[in-house]
């Protein structure tokens, strides 16, 4: 499946993880946060049940020079990031469902998750 012409994705390539040698790619794109109220509680939950739906690893990361990091199964975690309008967050998608994961995260970040301007 193709991923969103929309977005800016970087697939970094294959690597090997353990001794099983299983191959996965990673998904890297800019996001930025459009809703008017950031990522509060609701648009959080909304993408902590949509990372824990997939077998894939989400993050984000903050880049605006603090590098925090959540991890996108955690709503906590998210609503720690502190990401108000405009934020822009590096997503990253890795595992064996991570182009799913990734292409369904982009898409919520994209919809403002469904919230009005």
């Amino acid at each position: 499946m193709a991923l969103p012409e929309e977005a800016a994705v970087r697939r970094i390539g294959n690597f090997s993880q353990d001794i099983a040698m299983t191959t996965e790619e990673l998904f890297e794109t800019i996001v930025t946060i459009d809703n008017r109220m950031g990522l509060h509680a609701r648009p959080a939950t909304m993408l902590a049940k949509l990372s824990s739906g997939f077998e894939a690893e989400l993050t984000l990361e903050r880049l605006d020079g603090n590098g925090e990091i959540a991890d996108c199964r955690s709503a906590l975690s998210l609503m720690m990031l502190a990401a108000g309008r405009g934020t822009k967050l590096l997503l990253k998608a890795s595992g064996h469902e991570a182009e799913e994961a990734f292409r369904e995260a982009v898409r919520l970040f994209e919809s403002r998750f469904n919230e009005e301007e």
